[in-house]
């Protein structure tokens, strides 16, 4: 992997470590809205936007595994273990 693209990856890695925190925070105010709930189905909806939240949260953190798995092994092939 050349330097550009392991910059790249690393830019990349950062950018979901932020979306995370956003899902994170989503997650939270949906949470916390539901508990404003007039009615049941206000609080159906905002349980399920929190469930969604948690849902690409997930979705980000795979993204993120993919990241550093390619970056491990390009660490470990290029000897910087």
């Amino acid at each position: 992997m050349t330097k550009v693209e392991q910059d790249k990856l690393l830019s990349m890695r950062e950018i979901l470590l932020t979306a995370i925190k956003r899902e994170e925070e989503a997650y939270t105010f949906y949470i916390s809205a539901r508990q404003c709930a007039r009615t049941t189905t206000e609080e159906e909806m905002f349980t399920r936007l929190a469930a969604q939240e948690m849902q690409h949260k997930r979705a980000l953190e795979i993204q993120l595994e993919e990241i550093d798995s390619q970056l491990e092994i390009d660490r470990a092939l290029s000897y910087d273990i």
